[in-house]
């Protein structure tokens, strides 16, 4: 490495352009440079780089706990914590990858996903066809495929050396730093999916130490990711971390325990899609609000986001996401139903696929219907400053309009009527809200039913899904026509939903 970079001074300094003056502390060449000095150091340190190169394969398993920030059954902390669990392969010789990943969610169980790549083709599907069915998700050529290798290669720290190493000028010093007391140098790395990390390095040793990334999120603003490794082992002449925490902010979400191993070999099949997936449908192009009752829609673009039109205004039935989602769907309001404002915002619970979009509907003007124990979240949800993602919404004086209700709520203007359940405390979350549409024979839930949104059929209901049916029944819900559900514009029937609780043995609904 020491002979690749003076070969490299030597050359500049060899330029005729470029002899006449040393190149500037401040310049982005020297960053550049102080780079590449810092990483190949690191990669020494992690065995050097003829080592490295001579990895063929790397495959790691990887088991430990999440902390489910903004996915526990309480709204605010203490959060919940759940297994974290999965694999990663790196196939270098045969430029293959494959990687599965899994959480279990409080009361609803595992789901996760896996992706597998030969060269820039490749899949990604749902092993516990929890949402997409039999249909694979999304299928990868060319430069997408540049994606999943990047998600590969940040859990193969050594891999993730050399990626940095080979991927020309994109790499800045951004001097040196402190963390926890600790000195440190950071890179700043453009990956090969458009995405700049941090890449920290002890300043001491040398040795590659973890990487941050910046991001908006729908309920907390700006957000540091940060991933950290430590207690390393060497595998052959080559280090390894055994342990990864994952932060949030200044919150552990993950904690990980990682077992690698080297140049093993490797099974053909685990790089294919396995039998019974299908490519994904295409989907017909259609107006973006599906009527599915008399004044009802879902928002195609947004799962299941429910409308109800009343005489003189609109109910929205949850908010995921973030401002910008949310404002594409009050977008979309206004272009179908013009001077008819939305009163009304109704998420289902807390969690940010659920309630993140709240601000959007702040700054228009509605008013959030929720239950006593979320009133808290959506006032400091108010309150959330964003720089990286700036959005319109400044809270004045009291704050947004937040009306709580026990047990029950009905909106009505005499031809609608709307009914609001809280079903918790159930084993997803503390407070959960249901809607009923009585004339037109409709629910809505959200986290206590799945059903593929793609692929067609059914799963056999989870065991929130019996304790649902059970409170349809004590709430006289003996049946309806149509049962919508937040993640997904499916609309499943009643015999269908008997049949998945058929196939958990209920079958008293």
């Amino acid at each position: 490495m020491k002979t690749i970079l003076l070969a490299l001074i030597l050359t500049l300094a060899s330029t005729p352009s470029l002899a006449a003056e040393p190149v500037a502390a401040d310049s982005t060449l020297h960053s550049y440079l102080q780079a590449r000095a810092v990483l190949g150091r690191a990669i020494d340190a992690a065995g050097g780089q003829a080592n490295l190169r001579r990895l063929r394969n790397v495959s790691l398993a990887y088991a430990g706990h999440r902390n489910m920030i903004n996915q526990s059954r309480r709204a605010l902390p203490p959060w919940d914590r759940e297994p974290a669990t999965g694999a990663v392969v790196v196939d270098r010789e045969g430029k293959r990858m494959y990687a599965e990943n899994y959480t279990a969610y409080p009361g609803i169980g595992r789901f996760g996903g896996a992706w597998a790549l030969k060269g820039d083709l490749g899949a990604h599907w749902e092993i516990d066809r929890n949402h997409h069915g039999s249909e694979l998700i999304s299928v990868y050529s060319e430069r997408n495929a540049d994606g999943p290798w990047a998600f590969a290669a940040r859990w193969m720290p050594p891999l993730l050396l050399l990626d940095a190493w080979d991927s020309g000028t994109y790499l800045r010093s951004l001097g040196d730093a402190t963390h926890k007391g600790k000195a440190m140098h950071a890179l700043a790395w453009t990956q090969r999916d458009g995405a700049t990390i941090t890449l920290l390095f002890d300043a001491g040793s040398g040795a590659f130490s973890g990487f941050e990334s910046i991001h908006d999120d729908g309920v907390y603003g700006d957000v540091t990711d940060r991933i950290e490794y430590s207690d390393w082992r060497a595998i052959g002449n080559v280090r390894f971390p055994t342990r990864r925490i994952d932060w949030f902010n200044d919150e552990i979400a993950r904690d990980l325990a990682l077992d690698y191993r080297v140049d093993t070999a490797l099974a053909d099949a685990r790089f294919e899609v396995p039998p019974g997936y299908s490519q994904p449908a295409s989907m017909a192009a259609g107006e973006r609000l599906r009527k599915v009752g008399d004044g009802v829609y879902l928002d195609t673009e947004m799962g299941g986001v429910m409308i109800v039109e009343f005489e003189d205004f609109l109910t929205v039935v949850e908010c995921p996401g973030d401002y910008a989602m949310a404002d594409s769907t009050l977008a979309a309001l206004r272009d179908a139903f013009p001077g008819k404002p939305v009163r009304y915002v109704v998420p289902s619970h807390t969690h940010g696929d659920h309630g993140g979009g709240a601000r959007a509907y702040f700054h228009a003007g509605a008013t959030l219907l929720t239950t006593p124990g979320h009133v808290e979240f959506y006032r400091r949800l108010a309150q959330v400053r964003r720089s990286i993602a700036p959005d319109p919404y400044v809270a004045a004086g009291q704050g947004p309009s937040i009306e709580a209700f026990r047990g029950e709520r009905t909106i009505s203007d005499g031809s609608q009527t709307l009914v609001l359940y809280d079903i918790g405390p159930n084993a997803h979350s503390e407070e959960l809200t249901i809607a009923h549409l009585p004339r037109q024979g409709i629910v809505w839930q959200a986290d206590v039913y799945f059903s593929p949104g793609t692929g067609g059929g059914v799963n056999p209901a989870m065991p929130i899904g019996i304790d649902f049916a059970k409170k349809l029944k004590s709430l006289g819900i003996d049946g309806f026509e149509a049962l919508l559900e937040a993640h997904n514009s499916r609309i499943v029937t009643a015999a269908e939903f008997r049949r998945a609780l058929a196939l958990s043995g209920y079958r008293e609904y």
